[in-house]
């Protein structure tokens, strides 16, 4: 009897739990992304961010001095944010393995899968290889804000700037965290795309959790002290994102050429790799 394409789903998932949890060092990397990608994060959400700041009521703003009160609100900020990347990443990964779970019933698992870590693995190279090159902040991001998913963000732009009042000073701030996982973002783009070549929800929500868990220590900063990055140190960020997307990128190359048995040089780590046909890596 032929399996539905959501069981094959369910078996894919209960066989990838002891992989994916002990593939720390997928998951490491991407926290390494969004910690260094911190600037990036500020120059992009920065004004938002701080407009959060200045709208939130607080008896102690005249002497300048952090309460706890603000520190709770950007927590939760913080918090919003990292699970709307989390449940993203995870629908991404829902829809990989939709997929594969479809064309695994025609039995072509195995190049399919393999061409699509290829086109991904290469989408991310390239991506970081523009970082390496002179990105100028904000310039994929306005190309693809451009496009037909510019709606997309142009509403999700929207409702947040009309319910920064309503929501910044209660546990709403959460929803306003959560709402810039639909604004364009150079950072998470290849990860979205990662997790949907790895063809795992569970994956994704744990990647991506990761990458948002990842740049945290930043943007909180930057909410409740800093509020300024100089230009230099952001270039900098970028010189660093794009080793690290070149790096995930060719993982994700060597593992799409592993599908038509070319065998390229990786490192002995425990990283993450789907399920194959019959269960086998």
């Amino acid at each position: 009897m032929v399996a539905s394409p959501l069981a094959a789903v369910g078996t894919g998932i209960s066989g990838q739990l002891s992989g994916t949890a002990t593939g720390g060092y997928g998951l490491a990397v991407f926290f390494l992304i969004g910690l260094f990608g911190g600037a990036h994060c500020i120059g992009m959400c920065g004004p938002l961010v701080a407009t959060y700041a200045e709208r939130m009521e607080t008896d102690d703003r005249w002497s300048g001095a952090l309460t706890l009160y603000e520190v709770r609100q950007h927590a939760l900020f913080n918090l919003g944010r990292t699970i709307s990347y989390a449940l993203i990443g995870g629908i991404f990964g829902l829809a990989g393995a939709l997929l594969y779970g479809t064309v695994e019933l025609a039995g072509v698992l195995g190049p399919i899968q393999g061409a699509i870590g290829i086109v991904m693995g290469g989408a991310i190279v390239v991506m970081g290889a523009t970082r390496l090159v002179g990105y100028q902040q904000g310039t994929v991001e306005g190309i693809v804000a451009g496009t037909g998913i510019g709606s997309l963000f142009a509403r999700s732009y929207t409702a947040i700037s009309t319910r920064i009042d309503r929501w910044v000073n209660g546990v709403g701030i959460m929803g306003l965290g959560a709402l810039h996982g639909l604004l364009p973002c150079m950072l998470l783009y290849p990860a979205f795309l990662y997790a949907f070549a790895q063809g795992s929800p569970l994956h994704g929500l744990l990647s991506l959790g990761a990458l948002g868990l990842g740049t945290i220590p930043s943007v909180f900063l930057y909410g409740t002290v800093i509020q300024s990055v100089s230009a230099r140190q952001r270039q900098v960020v970028h010189y660093g994102l794009g080793v690290l997307f070149i790096g995930l990128g060719y993982v994700l190359l060597a593992m799409g050429f592993m599908r038509f048995g070319i065998t390229l040089p990786l490192p002995e780590i425990p990283y993450y790799q789907p399920l194959g046909p019959g269960g086998s890596a």
